[in-house]
């Protein structure tokens, strides 16, 4: 793939309904993960801004493995929750 390509893919999936878990605490943080994409693994400070990184991880883990021909498992039927 090339690199618009792989680009358009990950922003493609980006907006596919991945579920999106936050648990944690207020004094040890909160730790952020996809349960599709294994390894997909992001913190913050507070659930929000595990929340907000998670985006960013996603598509980095996207990216890579793009890059690498790892197949991406599509996002799993059920409803999205959030914990925290």
């Amino acid at each position: 793939m090339t690199p618009d390509e792989i680009e358009t893919e990950v922003q493609r999936r980006l907006r596919m309904p991945y579920h999106r878990v936050i648990t944690g605490e207020p004094v040890e943080g909160y730790l952020g993960e996809v349960p599709e994409l294994p390894g997909c693994l992001t913190a913050g400070e507070t659930p929000a801004e595990a929340l907000a990184n998670l985006d960013e991880a996603i598509a980095a883990w996207l990216e890579a493995a793009l890059k690498n021909s790892i197949p991406i498992p599509d996002p799993a039927a059920g409803p999205v929750r959030l914990t925290a």
